[in-house]
């Protein structure tokens, strides 16, 4: 036993040798760090006065690249057409084609620099649009892995929501990213496909008023009939079983509304943005300001400097002794 104790107390008692000798070396090197700043502390701060008036001239001159999101319904089969346009326009901006892209933006097309479009991914509203689509995500994934079916590129353009990232050379988004989404809404054909969508939309909807008035009707006649004097039971069943049938028919007739209904204002523009935020910046060290930024900077690089002496003049002491 006594043996046992002697032994904890030897761990004991190079465990705070141990932590002892660490905070040696941190007090070392924090010694060290003031003396540094110490020694050299007039050439710090005329380092950080150059880097702010250094800060200030590039801050008032220069111009940040703004990411811009936008949000968007590609309508009328037109995905594909979204995809290919933003390829086009992305080739046309690295090749830099200015009476291709001037057409667009107008003269101030040089600010746009880069155009990205990614789903939003939504399995439940792809795989509850029709039967038709429960049946091919069911087949797909079978033969897939989930994670590579849902960020297949195939199926991901099936979303019925897109999202656009347009990088801009400064805060003038607001007319840039209208005249983008006025090329994207000049498509003919698809201006003819919103014609007959629109139209097959409305019809849709007038039908479907007027099966839920129809609808209403039979739950009306029922309900008056199963309230008068009835004595055969099963006449009674038959009416609860019409009852139900027609109930739940009218519930899945509102529910088609309802679709339809959305589906109208979606209908407004073949490619219609939902939602557009613009002039982002990402936070983190890029995005300061270079007042802040070109002084910490220079005060980095000249400590970076000392330090690499400071250690080839440790490494020419050890190889001499």
């Amino acid at each position: 036993m006594a043996q046992q104790n002697s032994s904890e107390e030897v761990d004991l008692g190079y465990m705070f040798k141990s932590i002892g000798g660490i905070f040696k070396k941190l007090a070392g090197f924090l010694f060290l760090v003031i003396a540094f700043v110490r020694k050299y502390l007039l050439l710090i701060i005329g380092l950080i006065i150059l880097g702010i008036i250094l800060g200030y001239f590039l801050d008032r001159n220069s111009v940040k690249v703004y990411e811009n999101r936008l949000i968007v319904i590609p309508n009328f089969e037109s995905v594909e057409y979204l995809y290919d346009k933003t390829d086009e326009l992305n080739f046309k901006i690295q090749s830099g084609d200015s009476l291709y892209l001037k057409e667009i933006f107008g003269e101030k097309y040089k600010a746009v620099k880069k155009i990205e479009i990614e789903p939003i991914v939504d399995i439940y509203n792809f795989t509850t649009k029709s039967r038709e689509n429960i049946d091919v995500f069911r087949i797909l994934f079978e033969n897939q892995d989930m994670k590579e079916f849902v960020d297949d590129m195939t199926t991901s353009k099936q979303y019925k929501y897109q999202k656009l990232k347009v990088f801009i050379h400064g805060k003038d988004s607001k007319d840039l990213l209208e005249k983008f989404l006025g090329f994207l809404n000049e498509n003919e054909h698809f201006k003819e496909y919103q014609e007959i969508y629109i139209q097959n939309t409305s019809k849709r909807l007038s039908e479907t008023d007027k099966m839920i008035t129809q609808a209403d009707s039979v739950i009306k006649a029922i309900t008056s009939t199963s309230t008068s004097t009835n004595p055969n039971p099963p006449v009674y069943a038959s009416f609860n079983n019409d009852f139900y049938s027609i109930f739940r028919y009218k519930d899945v007739l509102l529910k088609d509304k309802l679709e339809l209904l959305k589906k109208s204002k979606d209908e407004v523009a073949i490619i219609k943005p939902v939602s557009i935020n613009y002039n982002i910046l990402e936070g983190g060290f890029a995005s300061l300001k270079n007042i802040i930024k070109i002084p910490m900077l220079l005060f980095l690089l000249f400590s970076f400097i000392f330090f690499l002496r400071f250690v080839y003049l440790g490494l020419k002491r050890i190889a001499q002794e």
